[in-house]
């Protein structure tokens, strides 16, 4: 599984700059011009202040721009809003990685707090009369692909669930053919269904849909460039999955390291050590170690309280029915009560080390 940067995976957008003036309240522009833009502020809430002609003008745009920088824009068009394509500039692809990182940082639960929203900013009702214009096909499929990627009694029915999940939220997006399915491709489509009618002004409903598919995308590369850096520095992954509870919603950490020949770069082992991390309401805090080589697995769940241990226990020969339904050897699969966990939190501090900025030199 090969995790590309967000830039090298980069949707369209991202070397965009939308300006909400018409054409006639601008500076003399023409489709096809290249001018030269200085940002004069650096953007916040995915808008940012731009000096174009010597006129200040506000624009739309994800990339991550500095004050003070100037970078060269082709006028990709005129009516109804005013589009312009960045052609040249100075952001570097460690840069990028860097802002990502960032944002990931500053906002561990942006991507659970995604979910949770635009289960109801995609429903038809609330869409309105913006979801004729989004299409229904789109809207179908947005919905289809929400309810796929939270793990739920029903999606617990796919054996493939977390493969499917990989592929469906955008990290492998430049492999992906089928784009309808794919969340982050869907995002850019409905993004550009709506810039025509911000332009307009005649729905404010779409500059606020539009608002939060810019903010989820920079949710999405966030999580897609951590990855990227775990992959490229010890052969690791870091996936957040939602969990559908009976009354609420949770959030499951899963953590994967492949076995060394990976980390090497000499190809896929046929080892690999899968961690997760749950955080449940009621059942507290459970943690899954699963050793995978080749087709035999070995797996041990722990708990803090026996009680639970015991009722986490009542399903295990379902879930060994399961591998084994799915070819695996079942070395063993047991849970135990470990109040501390000493040695998991241990292990899962060398992902967190990742996050911080001394212990990742990208520029080498």
């Amino acid at each position: 599984m090969k995790i590309l940067p967000p830039t090298i995976a980069s949707h369209k957008l991202n070397h965009l700059l939308q300006i909400q003036k018409k054409a006639e309240f601008l500076p003399p522009l023409s489709v096809g011009e290249v001018v030269e833009a200085e940002i004069m502020e650096s953007p916040r809430h995915g808008k940012t202040l731009i000096l174009l002609k010597n006129s200040r003008v506000m624009a739309d745009s994800v990339l991550p721009l500095k004050k003070g920088e100037k970078v060269a824009v082709r006028v990709m068009q005129l009516q109804p809003g005013v589009v312009l394509r960045i052609v040249a500039n100075e952001i570097s692809q460690n840069s990028r990685l860097m802002d990502c990182l960032r944002f990931y940082r500053s906002n561990p639960n942006a991507l659970f707090e995604f979910f949770i929203e635009a289960i109801d900013r995609f429903s038809p009702e609330n869409l309105g009369e913006l979801a004729a214009h989004l299409g229904k096909k789109n809207v179908k499929n947005m919905q289809s692909i929400l309810k796929s990627l939270i793990f739920s009694r029903e999606s617990l029915k796919n054996p493939l669930f977390f493969r499917d999940y990989v592929c469906k939220f955008g990290y492998l997006i430049d492999n992906v053919k089928n784009t309808s399915q794919n969340l982050k491709e869907l995002l850019i489509r409905m993004s550009g269904k709506l810039q025509p009618l911000i332009g307009t002004g005649n729905l404010p409903a779409a500059e606020k849909l539009a608002g939060f598919i810019r903010s989820s995308l920079q949710t999405i590369d966030s999580n897609q460039a951590i990855n990227y850096l775990f992959q490229e520095y010890d052969g690791k992954y870091m996936f957040q999955v939602p969990l559908l509870f009976p009354e609420d919603m949770g959030l499951a950490k899963i953590f994967v390291k492949f076995g060394d020949r990976y980390s090497k770069g000499k190809g896929l082992g046929n080892k690999q050590n899968v961690l997760f991390l749950l955080n449940m309401d009621v059942l507290g805090d459970i943690v899954v170690q699963a050793k995978i080589e080749t087709k035999k697995i070995s797996c041990v769940l722990k708990c803090k309280d026996e009680n639970i241990c015991n009722f986490v226990g009542l399903f295990l020969g379902e879930l060994g029915e399961k591998l084994t339904a799915l070819g695996y050897d079942i070395d063993y699969l047991t849970c135990v009560t470990d109040k501390d966990n000493l040695k998991i939190k241990a292990e899962s501090s060398e992902f967190q080390n990742l996050f911080a900025m001394e212990n990742i030199d990208i520029l080498v």
